[in-house]
C-alpha cells in the first residue's frame, strides 16, 4: 500500500507518493492557501490538490485503493486552506504531533478521509492575547514536520539543548530540548530581502549576474551595524558602500544578510533566554549552545560568520537534507515511526 502527502504552503504545493518509506513520485504545483484567500473559496485549492493526486496515481499506474493514507501539513490547516486547525501548544515531541493528527471526511473531491497535522504555537489553547502580549506569540504550519525530519537524520541534536533555524520566507527557530520542541521564534527575512530588492533603491546595490557567495566579515559587519545603529541607518548604510567604497557585489550582498539575520539571532536569545551567552562586545559568556542551520551554502556560511564573530556563545552546525528526501517528507515518516 502506498501513502501520500502534501506539503502545501502559502504559494506552491509539493505532493509526494511514498511506499516502504521511499519516495516513488512527486509533483509540484503553484497553488497555495494565497489563491483560497484572493478567492475567498477554498475550492479552487482543494480541486488541484485532488488533481495533483490524480496525476500521481496515472504516472504510476495505481487506483485509489491503492493509497492507505493521505497526509497533509502546512497552510493546508489555516482558515484559508482545507480545513481550519487550531496550532499545538508547545512542548511538543514527535509522538505528541502524531497523536494529534486531525481526521477530516472531504466529501467534495477527494471523499476520503484525509488526516491533517496541525502546526504548532507558544501559547495554549484558546488563549486571549492582547496588543500588549502580541510578541509572546509565535507560530508555524509546516516546518514542525521539517524539525522531526532533521532530527531523524541528525540524533545528536535529540540529546541536550540546541537551536534549529528553519531558513525561508519566514525563518523560524525552534529551541529543542531532549529532541523535544520546547519554543518558537518566527521571524520574517526571505519576504523582506525580496522586499528590499524590488522595491526599494537598496535593489540596485545587490543586483547582478556574479555567482553568489559570502562573505563572513561582511555579514558580522552588517550586524555590528545593526546593532549600533539600528534596523534602518543599517540598512540605508548598504547603498553607502555602493557609492562610496570599493565593496563588491558579494560583499554588499553579504553586509545586507547580516542586517537582516542578525535580527533572527537577537529574537532568538531574546524569546529562548539565551542572552547570557553574549555581552554587549560580542564576547563568550557563557555555555556554547548548538546552532543547527537546515539551510543552502550560502545560509550556513551566513550563520557561520555570525556565530563566529558576533555570536561566540553558538557553534553553528550545518544540517542537510539525504538526497532526495526533504525534511518535510523525512519527519512525515518519523512521526509515523519510521526511526
Amino acid at each position: 500500500m502506498y501513502i501520500v502527502y502534501y506539503d502545501s504552503g502559502t504559494t506552491n504545493t509539493r505532493v509526494y507518493l511514498i511506499k516502504d518509506g521511499m519516495i516513488t513520485a512527486r509533483l509540484e504545483r503553484q497553488i497555495g492557501a494565497r489563491n483560497s484567500a484572493l478567492m475567498q473559496d477554498n475550492s479552487v485549492l482543494v480541486r488541484e490538490l485532488r488533481n495533483m493526486l490524480d496525476v500521481l496515481m496515472e504516472d504510476s499506474h495505481i487506483h485509489n485503493e491503492d493509497i492507505a493514507h493521505i497526509y497533509l501539513s502546512g497552510m493546508i490547516s489555516c482558515p484559508s486552506g482545507l480545513v481550519e486547525i487550531e496550532h499545538l501548544p508547545v512542548p511538543v515531541d514527535w509522538k505528541k504531533l502524531r497523536d494529534s493528527i486531525v481526521c477530516y471526511e472531504e466529501e467534495r473531491f477527494f471523499k476520503r478521509t484525509l488526516e491533517i497535522i496541525p502546526g504548532i504555537k507558544t501559547v495554549p489553547y484558546n488563549a486571549q492575547v492582547i496588543p500588549e502580549t502580541a510578541d509572546r506569540v509565535n507560530m508555524m504550519r509546516g516546518e514542525e514536520i521539517e524539525v522531526f525530519g532533521v532530527l531523524r537524520g541528525n540524533h545528536d541534536l535529540e540529546q541536550g539543548t540546541a537551536v534549529l533555524i528553519l531558513p525561508g520566507s519566514h525563518t523560524q527557530a525552534v529551541l529543542l530540548e531532549d529532541g523535544c520542541i520546547k519554543d518558537i521564534s518566527s521571524n520574517i527575512t526571505g519576504e523582506l530581502f525580496k522586499a528590499v530588492v524590488c522595491e526599494t533603491i537598496l535593489g540596485a546595490s545587490i543586483t547582478g549576474e556574479e555567482e553568489w557567495e559570502i562573505d563572513e566579515g561582511m555579514v558580522c559587519l552588517g550586524a555590528f551595524n545593526a546593532h549600533l545603529h539600528g534596523f534602518n541607518r543599517a540598512l540605508y548604510i548598504l547603498r553607502i558602500l555602493d557609492l562610496f567604497t570599493e565593496a563588491s557585489l558579494n560583499q554588499r550582498r553579504s553586509y545586507l544578510e547580516g542586517v537582516l539575520n542578525t535580527g533572527v539571532m537577537d529574537a532568538v536569545m531574546e524569546a529562548f533566554g539565551l542572552k547570557g551567552i553574549r555581552n554587549q562586545t560580542g564576547q563568550d559568556n557563557g555555555p556554547v549552545i548548538r546552532l543547527a542551520v537546515a539551510g543552502d551554502r550560502i545560509q550556513q556560511k551566513i550563520y557561520h560568520g555570525l556565530c563566529r564573530k558576533e555570536y561566540p556563545g553558538f557553534h553553528m552546525i550545518p544540517v542537510s537534507p539525504v538526497k532526495d528526501m526533504p525534511f518535510s517528507v523525512s519527519g512525515l515518516l518519523r512521526i509515523l515511526g519510521s526511526v
